[in-house]
């Protein structure tokens, strides 16, 4: 009875450890391939209502503190393709406002190509972003402040103050200068807004804006103005991708310094019952038996 019951907590042991590796395992097995480097498989037209999920913003529209008064702000997650078309004006920037949720990956693709209007001097080559609506709001202050200098003023703004104030793009990746075309993908992995980390607003709904600059803004690596029209196509691939459970996470976290502390409690327990038996049973060493005979026989 108890080397069963030992064994059975041997195997429980053995499964709680190995499950969290097992459940990584046949997620990324079962998970759809990425189309990062790949193409937007998106339809030649949008389809009926597909203004319900996003909305096209310019900077040369938007006040000092960045709202749009005009502006649809109940838009729905974005589940479904589309495409959109639009034109950048010389020193200006215009965005794409979505709402992206978790369970998805959105893939981005852009083509810039000149205006023969107004062919850009610099050629159809700009900058890309992807922020969320907070960063939005400070992008847009710094479009009504440019005459300021901003990039001197940031240049001597300590580091540690600079995430604060200036803008920034999401996850401090998703920045690509100076490209005609670009392809890029992200999935969200949580709902939330950088206002309900700090706890001030309660917030499910982050909006993120998909921006295509024109301007020279106060980054020291971005391309900088046109010098003319920009005509910008936009593809959103959107993909439903498997995700595992947060609670996973703190499993896989946890289970390393689990089993370093179960793993020599057992070996300790087992090893001092090594010595112990249920049955006293006392024996004597035979040359200790022999020992004494032969004294008893000289006496």
């Amino acid at each position: 009875m108890v080397d069963r019951r030992r064994a059975r907590v041997a195997i429980a042991l053995n499964i709680s450890l190995l499950m969290p590796i097992l459940a990584v395992l046949v997620t990324v097995i079962a998970a759809p391939t990425a189309s990062a480097a790949g193409s937007c498989n998106v339809p030649a037209s949008n389809p009926p209502g597909v203004t319900q999920y996003y909305e096209e913003h310019s900077l040369e529209d938007e006040d000092f503190w960045g709202w749009d008064f005009g502006s649809n702000t109940d838009l729905k997650p974005l589940r479904d393709d589309f495409s959109v078309d639009m034109t950048i004006s010389n020193d200006s920037a215009n965005a794409v406002r979505m709402e992206l949720i978790p369970g998805y990956q959105y893939t981005f693709c852009i083509s810039m190509s000149s205006d023969p209007s107004d062919e850009p001097q610099m050629g159809a080559i700009g900058d890309v972003y992807l922020m969320n609506d907070v960063n939005w709001d400070r992008y847009s202050m710094s479009y009504e402040n440019r005459e300021w200098d901003l990039e001197e003023m940031v240049q001597e703004m300590p580091v540690e103050w600079r995430d604060t104030l200036v803008w920034l793009p999401y996850r401090d990746v998703h920045a690509y200068e100076g490209v005609s075309e670009h392809i890029f993908s992200v999935a969200i992995d949580s709902h939330g807004s950088a206002w309900s980390s700090v706890g001030w607003f309660e917030s499910t709904e982050t909006q993120y804006f998909l921006v295509i600059d024109g301007w020279d803004n106060e980054r020291f690596s971005d391309r900088g103005a046109a010098g003319g029209t920009i005509n910008v196509e936009v593809l959103v691939d959107v993909e439903e991708r498997t995700t595992l459970p947060n609670f996973i996470a703190y499993i896989l976290i946890s289970a390393l310094p689990i089993a370093c502390i179960i793993g020599p409690l057992v070996i300790h327990t087992r090893y001092m019952k090594m010595g112990l038996s249920e049955e006293d049973e006392s024996r004597q060493m035979p040359y200790l038996d022999e020992e004494g005979d032969q004294r008893s026989g000289e006496g």
